[in-house]
């Protein structure tokens, strides 16, 4: 496919090549790097830092399948792939895989990430699936910082229902 391709995201070492004409119809983000009359829009490659090569590479293998056969673990990652180039189709097939696999040993993790980039339907998805599991959440209470304070952010929110 590099024979054909007209541009490069390097990820973790590794060339990814895409075609630009397709990339631009999916994302703003992408169109103006591409179109721009930045610097950026003449290059042939980029460098990407902030994402893991597996989620970057499922990012772009969307935009060619409309497709996305990834696990609950990597939809993590690439929701916030799909959350920087403001591709909300993907983002709302991430929020999917997520809940579907949702369980009381990732929805810390889940609900700091999805807090962190602003997703606030899979933030009360996590509040939500604290609530029906909350003998398995406080039967896995840890000492770790971030899941007590998630934890702690739960029983506020159940409080406060209950009170509405």
């Amino acid at each position: 496919m590099s024979e054909i391709s007209d541009f490069a995201f390097i990820v973790e070492g590794k060339k990814i090549h895409v075609h630009k004409n397709l990339l631009i119809f999916g994302s703003d983000v992408l169109k103006n790097l591409f179109l721009g009359d930045w610097k950026d829009s003449c290059q042939k490659e980029q460098i990407v830092e902030d994402h893991s090569y597996d989620a970057f590479y499922a990012f772009l293998k969307y935009f060619y399948t409309d497709e996305v056969d990834f696990t609950p673990e990597l939809a993590l990652d690439v929701y916030a792939v799909a959350h920087f180039y403001l591709v909300t189709d993907l983002m709302d097939e991430c929020e999917k895989i997520l809940q579907s696999g949702m369980t009381v040993q990732n929805v810390a993790a889940v609900y700091e990430k999805a807090n962190w980039l602003g997703a606030k339907d899979l933030c009360e998805f996590c509040f939500k699936f604290c609530k029906e599991n909350m003998d398995d959440v406080v039967d896995s209470f840890e000492s770790e910082d971030c899941k007590r304070e998630f934890f702690l952010e739960v029983f506020r929110w159940v409080a406060n229902r209950k009170k509405n």
